[in-house]
């Protein structure tokens, strides 16, 4: 469940600072991203063609071309999903192996992410999301999973957007709300109009202001590791949504009554978390 203070939904300050920012450095895209060709090679021999052709350095135009392709075909679309997972884990050492991990232990990920592109293309990034989670692939998590929707989704219906722990934790710092990473439909639909209610609200799109919240926290993170107490609420919240993620992918049947009370569980403790959070930032009478 989202959990959001009472003026979530006003642009964040800090949001406009970002923006005035952005604005006098000419609005500058992302940088493109280094990859470690040689690795991805040795993990993923079946895919060599594709991988010798991607560019040294991968920018989002190039990972949105391919994924604009995913839903004409299984092919087109492992070989988008190759792609984003290569422009989501950059330089990551694991990223090859658990992106290999995704397509080899999954008998049906081909049919699987042709279909969830169409979705994504068709009805939006919400639908997909959802029908992704019916249809979960094992090993795959929200952050990845949302990177795939993002470049396979189309501008002109419901945007899919990324939802990783940098726009996470953005959202918590600045917005004073929290979603999780746990495949909860209704955090990743209430996150998108959020984002989407935003970008109208300052003339963007809800992609540029993703862009925003994640380029930030990544420097800021840079810039300076702290030790507080936001801090410590952030390790537990991170260590919940990861005990989420990792019970879901036991493998084997997971009875549903199960599923449910853990999820009941969790969500009872990240209440718990943010209540405390939400304590300490309230100002004394």
């Amino acid at each position: 469940m989202i959990v959001m203070s009472n003026d979530c939904f006003s642009v964040p300050n800090r949001l406009r600072e970002l923006l005035h920012r952005w604005d006098a450095e000419g609005r500058r895209p992302q940088g493109e991203i280094g990859w470690n060709r040689r690795t991805w090679l040795a993990s993923l021999t079946e895919h060599q063609d594709l991988l010798a052709e991607l560019p040294d350095r991968l920018g989002r135009d190039h990972v949105t071309e391919r994924g604009r392709r995913a839903d004409e075909g299984e092919n087109e679309a492992v070989r988008a999903f190759v792609t984003a997972m290569v422009w989501g884990y950059g330089r990551v050492g694991y990223g090859a192996f658990r992106t290999a991990r995704v397509l080899r232990e999954n008998d049906e990920a081909p049919r699987i992410l042709r279909e969830v592109a169409s979705k994504t293309r068709r009805d939006g990034g919400a639908e997909a999301f959802e029908w992704l989670k019916r249809h979960r692939l094992r090993y795959l998590g929200v952050s990845f999973a949302s990177k795939y929707l993002f470049f396979c989704s189309d501008a002109a219906a419901s945007p899919a957007l990324v939802l990783d722990r940098r726009v996470q934790r953005w959202l918590w710092q600045y917005a004073a709300c929290h979603v999780s990473l746990d495949w909860n439909v209704e955090d990743y639909r209430r996150y998108l109009c959020l984002v989407t209610k935003w970008a109208q609200d300052l003339d963007l799109r809800p992609d540029e202001v993703e862009y925003l919240m994640f380029a930030d926290d990544g420097s800021q993170r840079r810039a300076a590791e702290d030790v507080s107490e936001e801090s410590d609420e952030f390790a537990v919240l991170d260590a919940l949504d990861e005990a989420a993620a990792a019970f879901a992918a036991l493998p084997g049947d997971i009875d549903p009554d199960d599923l449910e009370d853990f999820e009941r569980g969790v969500r009872q403790l990240r209440r718990i978390v943010l209540a405390r959070g939400f304590a300490r930032r309230e100002p004394e009478q």
